[in-house]
């Protein structure tokens, strides 16, 4: 059975001598951020979106070798790999006037991905060191890097968000091993505490993604969950379990916005889209 699309309810404005508005796109587009353990196929998952119609700003040394594998590499156009958060930003800023003074459709995609924040954080962290000559954040009690790495990192968060007014914007994070909420709410997703709990507050829907290995026997059946599956020389059949988790699961905070969606999704970013009508 085809899954119905939400629709967005349409009311007709009270009368009113104020300038009306101009509406807003962000009804058809969210800022998503998906987040696990590595190797969790976060990237597999973003894959599933429509290849012409998605830029990618690429930092992590797995995401295009993925890409690869599953024969899913964009056009050169689509894809800007980078290797600073003020390269990523300058990128993002340059689509945000665009699509303001040409319209969203000047940008030719429905969704861009940034993969991963990880590593963009870990590069920008290196980066301010040097800047403020330690050899690591932290190091000088007097300057200790912080307070402008979680501005210079909050505003690139703040341009993504800014971007998602007029496309869809996944960005890929990995999740901290072991959860400390004295750290905050956000504590599972693997950035500083404030840029953690910046991220979660921006971000229109948080995802959590897990992998896992399984027995696929006659127990078991094929669904879209399963990934991969192959014949062992003992003649068993084994898989990858492959869940995106739409609500909190565990210590491991998750928040969607998106209407229809279950509990746990499939790890296929498009279906998730299409099947909350926004795409």
């Amino acid at each position: 059975m085809a899954t119905k699309k939400a629709t967005a309810l349409r009311v007709v404005a009270s009368p009113s001598k104020l300038k009306p508005g101009t509406g807003s796109r962000r009804v058809k587009t969210r800022f998503v951020v998906l987040y696990g353990p590595p190797k969790a196929r976060k990237t597999t998952s973003a894959s599933t979106l429509n290849t012409a119609r998605t830029k990618w700003i690429v930092s992590d040394s797995n995401t295009l070798p993925t890409l690869a594998y599953l024969n899913r590499v964009p056009p050169d156009e689509n894809i800007y790999e980078v290797t600073s958060v003020p390269e990523a930003r300058a990128i993002v800023e340059e689509a945000i006037e665009l699509a303001e003074k040409e319209g969203a459709d000047a940008l030719g995609v429905d969704s861009v991905v940034v993969d991963s924040a990880t590593q963009f954080a870990d590069w920008h962290q290196e980066d301010i060191a040097k800047m403020t000559g330690q050899r690591f954040m932290g190091e000088n009690s007097k300057n200790n890097g912080w307070q402008q790495f979680n501005t210079e990192f909050g505003q690139f968060l703040d341009r993504l968000a800014m971007l998602a007014r007029h496309v869809n914007v996944i960005l890929i994070c990995h999740s901290k091993e072991k959860v400390d909420f004295s750290k905050g709410e956000w504590a599972g997703v693997n950035l500083s505490p404030q840029m953690a709990l910046k991220t979660g507050r921006l971000a229109n829907c948080v995802f959590y993604q897990t992998c896992k290995d399984i027995v696929v026997d006659e127990k078991v059946k094929p669904d879209d969950f399963i990934q991969n599956i192959v014949e062992n020389r003992d003649g068993s059949r084994s898989g990858k379990e492959v869940i995106i988790n739409t609500q909190t699961t565990g210590l491991n905070i998750a928040s969607s916005n998106i209407s229809g969606l279950a509990a746990e999704e499939p790890g296929d970013l498009q279906k998730i889209f299409e099947k909350g009508g926004l795409l």
